[in-house]
């Protein structure tokens, strides 16, 4: 029997992975900038952390910066709005980015930022480094209003890893035959502030595109994307978007793409994922069996609807409910992106379509996740599938942002805003926080606040035996 599906694909899950393993690089200072003698910052007198203690986090701050000294946080290169990237990251791995406009002389021909790349166990520096935006003579390419969302950017290399994206701008006059040319300079960083790769594109064609996993990403020719390499390599060319107007990619790499095929006898509408470099078809809701919860309420003239969402790399969530029938819940399972094999069936979920706050928060381990997918938050063991707790009626609605393997989950109610919660139990631990942290490979939390940069080192709140 093939089953129908109705599908949905959901668009911009948030997935916030916290502590994982990830690269590191020695704390050494740079020339320049202040440190104690052994490389930490005991010379460095940042501001104090007045607020209230954060469960979860030391209660003082490790070390910290002015909001003078510190600047700004890049954004996330992979997702970019009118040529900028306006989710700011402050963190790199184990280290900090952070980036200060230098002071603009009235008619210079280039805006000038410094970026530092800190290792956060002790906040020496790392990499310095000075980019340079050159203004655009005629005028194509505007440069006067250069920020450092357009130029300084948190990305991933080739391999996963996190990576730091710098996108200088240079000028060169024209001499003799050779025309007056403005490239865009695209280098990338390693946390330890190695240079991973660079190259040079003309800055009219590729400013302002997304780059993932070392890709610039363009409009290919046709229906399919152009991925540039930054550092070296073969542009890669593929059949398809990465999202449409029902699919968005949901795995690692160039992706798997999600799109909708409507059926009128039965009426359904069935999820299609495809391979996006080769155009291939992987899988199909139509042949893959429904949860027997579900499977047990249809009949030969109702169908199910399905819906998607990434989870972690090679790995989505599919929830399944009855067709027309999606206000009473969904099923939720997580399967293999490539193949559709489901891995585990969990819990129910309250699941509404379209929802704007869609969320997940996965534990380093990847064996606990939060998701709200709807109304109200559910949390479940990824190996057996259980349910661990789920919203009930009445209670704010939980978007989980972070959860680091620390006992907390850290997220935003509907009414309270930025709230620290027990991951066993979804206690209430503390409500009103100025703004939630940010979690590093190693075991750091920043929060870029507006008295300040601050850094602090996490703590397990669990309980011991």
């Amino acid at each position: 029997m093939k089953w129908q599906t109705r599908s949905t694909a959901v668009l911009g899950a948030a997935l916030v992975m916290g502590l994982v393993a990830g690269c590191g690089g020695a704390d050494a200072p740079t020339t320049g900038d202040r440190a104690g003698k052994d490389g930490s910052p005991a010379a460095r007198k940042g501001p104090a952390w007045t607020g209230k203690a954060i469960p979860g986090l030391a209660r003082k701050a490790s070390w910290s910066l002015s909001s003078e000294e510190a600047g700004s946080c890049p954004g996330y290169a992979g997702t970019m709005s009118n040529g900028r990237a306006e989710d700011e990251r402050c963190v790199v791995g184990d280290a900090s980015a952070l980036v200060v406009e230098e002071p603009h002389k009235e008619g210079a021909a280039e805006t000038r930022f410094t970026v530092r790349l800190r290792g956060l166990k002790t906040g020496a520096v790392r990499k310095k480094l000075a980019v340079k935006v050159a203004a655009d003579p005629d005028g194509t390419v505007d440069s006067a209003g250069a920020t450092a969302a357009e130029h300084v950017q948190v990305s991933e290399w080739k391999d996963g890893s996190p990576a730091l994206l710098v996108r200088s701008r240079e000028h060169t006059a024209a001499d003799g035959l050779e025309k007056e040319r403005l490239r865009s300079v695209f280098t990338m960083y390693a946390p330890s502030g190695k240079k991973l790769g660079s190259s040079v594109f003309d800055a009219d064609a590729y400013e302002g595109l997304p780059v993932r996993n070392g890709y610039v990403v363009a409009d290919g020719d046709g229906d399919g994307e152009k991925y540039l390499p930054i550092g070296g390599g073969e542009t890669i060319r593929t059949k398809l978007k990465g999202g449409t107007d029902l699919g968005a990619r949901i795995d690692a790499g160039f992706g798997i793409s999600i799109s909708s095929d409507v059926s009128y006898q039965p009426s359904a509408e069935w999820l299609v994922a495809t391979d996006a470099l080769t155009g291939k078809k992987l899988w199909s809701t139509e042949d893959l069996e429904p949860p027997a919860a579900i499977r047990k309420r249809l009949d030969e003239e109702t169908g199910t609807s399905s819906w998607i969402a990434p989870l972690q790399e090679g790995k989505a969530v599919l929830g399944w409910s009855v067709y027309a029938e999606e206000s009473k819940g969904s099923v939720l399972t997580l399967i293999d992106a490539k193949t559709g094999r489901r891995l585990i069936e969990g819990p129910a979920s309250d699941y509404s379509t379209g929802a704007a706050d869609d969320a997940a928060a996965l534990s380093p381990d990847g064996e606990t996740v939060v998701t709200q997918y709807g109304e109200g938050a559910v949390a479940w063991d990824t190996a057996s599938g259980k349910e661990l707790w789920r919203q009930d009626g009445g209670e704010q609605n939980i978007r989980p942002v972070a959860l680091p393997g620390n006992g907390v989950l850290y997220a935003d109610l509907d009414e309270s805003g930025p709230a620290a919660l027990g991951m066993r139990d979804k206690k209430v631990l503390q409500t009103g926080i100025e703004k939630l942290p940010e979690f590093s490979t190693n075991g750091y939390a920043v929060i870029n606040a507006g008295h300040g940069f601050f850094v602090f080192a996490t703590q397990d709140v669990r309980p011991t035996d």
